[in-house]
């Protein structure tokens, strides 16, 4: 496997650079291309830009940046979960599960206050979702401030919540 990085603040500059690297093939035909991508609307442009150019998008992957870490660390470490314990769908289930115990701490008042009284799993659910998907982002743009969170400098909801959810992956 030969990582390839190219940088630009052009997207176009980018998918040119792509598409003549592509060009070469790999020396199977059934291994796939990984290109690492940092959403669908972008593995989406990426894949029409490729099939205009080469008439065909086939044989392609497209993981988002955690994903492809973690795949690598995977060959390299034995013992790592199949699944990152950081993972938005697992993280989702794992805040759904810690939320009810959380918003009676105080700092949690406004989750409360959206959540009610009531306890209403889809509403549950979109709101651990979205937690996931806002903690995915900052361990990929603010690691900074998780490592804050994580040695207890911040006491907001997020970080509270956090290191609920570390303390629970065992990490």
């Amino acid at each position: 496997m030969t990582l390839r990085l190219f940088t630009s603040n052009r997207l176009e500059i980018l998918a040119n650079a792509l598409a003549e690297v592509l060009e070469e093939p790999l020396s199977s035909a059934l291994d796939q291309e990984i290109i690492v991508v940092q959403s669908k609307g972008m593995e989406r442009w990426v894949s029409m830009q490729l099939a205009q150019r080469h008439g065909i998008c086939a044989n392609y992957r497209f993981p988002f940046p955690n994903a492809f870490v973690h795949e690598v660390f995977q060959k390299v470490i034995p013992d790592l979960p199949e699944r990152s314990p950081f993972d938005p769908k697992t993280m989702t289930w794992k805040i759904m599960k810690l939320l009810p115990s959380c918003i009676r701490k105080p700092g949690f008042e406004t989750l409360s206050a959206y959540l009610g009284d009531t306890e209403r799993n889809l509403k549950r659910f979109q709101l651990s979702e979205r937690i996931a998907d806002t903690f995915d982002q900052y361990l990929l743009f603010r690691p900074e401030m998780i490592f804050r969170w994580e040695n207890g400098e911040e006491n907001h909801w997020q970080a509270v919540l956090w290191r609920e959810l570390v303390k629970g992956t065992g990490t």
